[in-house]
């Protein structure tokens, strides 16, 4: 099983700062123990959605991490050495160039840890896969070994070994390189949030997708039509990871967790209540959940939204995944140290088959 940590300051009910609100958990350090936390569970990543990449009209969202995603992932990785880190970015707000060298430049800092989480446009399908294509010939510019440091003879690259995109296409010109070697994963993971009308882009381009799914019926559902979009691209559910958020109330007793979400529901929100599976239980009983879920609707794992911060984390953290590892069903320790290797994603290999200086 696949696990991931959605991060923000109080929480994912959207009144969880009104318990636990104070000016402290927005701060970088609380941020970062947040992380080191999810790392010593062993979990695959943790994820930084950006309210601000969906252009809000007067939204400051308690919900929403106060800083820049990509910016807060380079400061992240330098304090948290193993777990991934995943940050959003809109194709509507970035020139692809850009965005192209900030994840490849992100994957460098952290040693191959890095995510793309694509957020596309909801008017222009053909400009965002051309976008998404554009930013994956840019990662493709050098070739793993290309970086020769040969003082003596005074190469410090190989050129047969750098690619040009030179790309012409409907929406973007860009012709490369891309100045940023390439890093220990090949390239960083791509994820997105799926909704049924964004099948062909996260069937074509996805790494790991995400399900928003309330319910396990809506879930087959999406999971059944990806399978096809999947196929009809030339590629296998082996591909790819997918994903069920699940937002976990978590206590001593079935009663005393129905408590904490019927307190935090008596409050006045800020905002909806998150997209996910809900499950109220002890430790056991929600292990029992998500190993039903992971196997009746067709997912390798889930992105736990804790309703409350710290208290829903360390729970999950320090409860529900003791329980996993005594069944089999989630790693005592890191095997790997990229993200794919987390994922259990291969290493994605240089078409070396393309020229240097030619048009791919």
């Amino acid at each position: 099983m696949h696990l991931g940590l959605s991060m923000t300051p109080f929480g994912h009910h959207p009144a969880a700062w009104r318990e636990k609100g104070s000016s402290d958990a927005i701060d970088f350090i609380h941020l970062a123990a947040q992380v080191k936390k999810a790392q010593d569970g062993g979990l695959d990543f943790v994820f930084f959605d950006d309210r601000l990449g969906k252009r809000p009209v007067n939204d400051l969202s308690p919900q929403a991490v106060p800083f820049e995603p990509t910016t807060l992932v380079a400061a992240l990785a330098t304090v948290a050495r193993r777990i991934g880190l995943i940050a959003t970015a809109a194709t509507s707000q970035h020139e692809p160039y850009n965005l192209a060298r900030r994840f490849a430049s992100l994957d460098t800092i952290s040693k191959g840890r890095a995510g793309w989480n694509l957020v596309i446009s909801p008017v222009d399908a053909a400009r965002d896969q051309e976008y998404v294509e554009l930013v994956n010939g840019l990662w493709d510019s050098w070739e793993d070994d290309a970086f020769l440091y040969d003082k003596p003879a005074g190469r410090f690259f190989a050129p047969e070994k750098m690619h040009v995109l030179n790309h012409q296409g409907v929406h973007f010109t860009v012709r490369g390189p891309l100045n940023v070697n390439r890093s220990p994963q090949g390239k960083p993971v791509i994820s997105h949030v799926l909704t049924a009308s964004t099948l062909d882009i996260a069937a074509r381009s996805a790494d790991l997708i995400f399900l928003a799914s309330a319910s396990p019926d809506e879930a087959r559902v999406l999971v059944s039509d990806l399978q096809e979009r999947l196929e009809s691209h030339g590629r296998t559910r082996s591909d790819i990871r997918l994903l069920a958020n699940v937002v976990p109330y978590i206590a001593a007793s079935t009663g005393e967790a129905r408590g904490i979400r019927d307190r935090l529901d008596a409050l006045p929100p800020d905002g909806e209540k998150p997209g996910g599976l809900e499950v109220l239980g002890t430790p056991i009983g929600t292990a029992d959940q998500l190993q039903h879920w992971s196997e009746t609707i067709g997912i390798d794992g889930f992105t736990v939204l804790p309703p409350l911060v710290p208290e829903s984390t360390d729970a999950f953290i320090d409860g529900v995944i003791p329980e996993l590892r005594k069944r089999g069903l989630f790693r005592n320790a890191y095997e790997g140290s990229t993200l794919r290797e987390h994922l259990g994603l291969r290493r994605l290999p240089h078409p070396v088959s393309h020229t240097a200086g030619t048009s791919r």
